[in-house]
């Protein structure tokens, strides 16, 4: 199953509101454009630099105007922006502003306000970390090749997902971005494996790499990981097809001491399941943080009992929608991976049908759990879901339990876990119930005691009335307590 985290840079395109990167860089430069772009377009003729008014002469005999102006102290002359601000207190805006932001496309529009913000929008300093992937510029050759040498030549960061980036492209970035750490280049279908070599011969500083939907194999990725594996901190290979992907799995463990994120989510192999070997894995990457294995067939293969654990790890995401692909995910996978996992914060199971008993889980070291997904599973089948709930009743905050539908009072009575004084306010913000058999009462429970509450699904849900069973979110909780008569 897969989660949506949150991306790496940028901010949200708005469709109403798109742009062409559009400004040039210095007089009589152009960003390459056609004819056929719907945005802005300069022409041969039209002159970017700010048109100048001319001053109306007064009279000798003319004395000026005073008195208090209701405009600000910091005035704006056309063809200057605020010249009463030294171009350092400027650059120190737009330093925070892009931190906020990202460069897009709020450079964009700077540079069109008048000369000196085009002089300032244009320093490769601004430009470190860069999302392409929402649409702000149009993904051509030439406006790429560009870009790369007029204003990423310091960028550290950039995200190039969905680009049709060919393989002469990639290495024309990587030989003109020498500060390059972080490159994302998910879904970019027309990269070969030569493109991909590009990167372990042209990348020095190779810290994160995100090839997920792409066509890479799992040789080039071995010869990634060997070239750059001490210093790789984040690897995302989910939704890719892989020959021999344990081979691939042994080289990591043996390269990437310092690891922090791995993603294999939605991989197909050439064999049926892909084995593990869970004691190298676990001490080849002592590191990790984040590990994402959703709707792949893995299974764990173990030489011995002795486990070093992932004291670190703080995610784990194991959720399948389709129910063929998680039969390798059992309890024993689940415990032998978080056996020493104490700092777990997000524990992912949706749709793992193979743990219809999951009592072990509850001497697993986790107690500072804040966000659990158990959509479509075995939790309905028993009465585990009130323990596991009582083991992290005081910092949960997301909770999933939708399309079950739990023996008899059994989800009413574990949902009082969340809800005794005793332990303090419950700190719960989001829950999705959709289609189950939770009851009014439940609900109203959840409504009195959970103040941070901004999110409740309860479509579907059958032992409610019908004018609630929807979704609600913010301002709509209000209308829900008083349909249920809580002030």
């Amino acid at each position: 199953m897969k989660r949506c985290h949150k991306g790496i840079l940028g901010i949200r395109k708005d469709p109403k509101n798109q742009i062409l990167f559009s400004f040039s860089a210095r007089e009589g430069e152009e960003w390459p454009s056609d004819d056929s772009d719907s945005d802005f377009v300069p022409s041969d003729e039209e002159d970017l630099r700010p048109k100048r008014k001319k001053k109306k002469q007064t009279k000798s005999n003319e004395k000026p105007t005073t008195g208090h102006s209701k405009e600000p102290s910091i005035s704006v002359k056309t063809g200057s922006a605020c010249v009463s601000l030294p171009e350092e207190i400027w650059t120190y805006i737009f330093q925070i502003i892009v931190k906020e932001t990202g460069p897009l496309p709020f450079l964009c529009r700077a540079a069109k306000v008048c000369q000196l913000w085009r002089t300032l929008a244009s320093h490769p300093s601004l430009w470190k970390k860069v999302d392409l992937s929402f649409g702000w510029i149009r993904p051509k050759k030439d406006t790429l090749r560009w870009l790369v040498k007029e204003r990423l030549t310091q960028c550290t960061q950039v995200n190039l997902t969905n680009w049709t980036i060919t393989n002469d492209q990639l290495k024309m970035v990587l030989q003109n971005c020498p500060e390059l750490r972080n490159i994302n280049l998910s879904y970019c279908k027309k990269l070969s494996q030569d493109g991909f070599t590009a990167l372990v011969e042209n990348c020095p500083g190779l810290q994160k790499l995100d090839v997920s939907f792409t066509t890479i194999g799992a040789n080039a990725i071995k010869d990634i990981v060997v070239k750059h594996g001490p210093q790789l901190k984040e690897l995302h290979l989910g939704g890719n097809y892989y020959v021999n992907f344990s081979a691939l799995a042994n080289s990591l463990f043996e390269n990437c001491p310092n690891i922090e994120v791995l993603d294999v989510s939605n991989c197909r192999f050439s064999g049926d399941y892909e084995s593990i070997n869970v004691q190298k894995f676990q001490k080849g990457c002592p590191k990790l943080r984040i590990l994402r294995m959703g709707s792949s067939k893995f299974r764990l293969k173990k030489v011995n009992e002795q486990l070093t654990g992932f004291e670190e790890l703080e995610e784990l995401s194991l959720g399948c929608l389709d129910r063929s692909k998680s039969g390798g995910i059992n309890t024993a996978f689940v415990y032998d991976i978080l056996v020493k996992s104490s700092k777990l914060k997000l524990l992912d199971l949706g749709g793992c049908w193979n743990m219809e008993d999951m009592s072990p889980l509850l001497g697993l070291p986790f107690t500072e759990l804040e966000q659990l997904y158990l959509s479509s599973s075995p939790i309905s089948l028993n009465y585990l879901l009130g323990p596991l709930l009582q083991k992290c009743s005081m910092s949960l905050r997301i909770l999933h339990i939708d399309k079950n539908i739990f023996k008899g009072d059994s989800l009413d009575t574990a949902l009082q876990e969340l809800f005794f004084p005793q332990r303090g306010a419950s700190v719960l913000e989001m829950v999705n119930a959709a289609e189950t058999n939770i009851t009014q009462a439940s609900v109203e429970n959840i409504l009195r005691h959970c103040g941070r509450l901004h999110y409740i699904n309860l479509s579907s849900c059958r032992a409610l009335p019908r004018g609630i069973k929807r979704e609600y979110k913010n301002a709509e909780i209000k209308t829900l307590k008083s349909f249920c008569g809580i002030k």
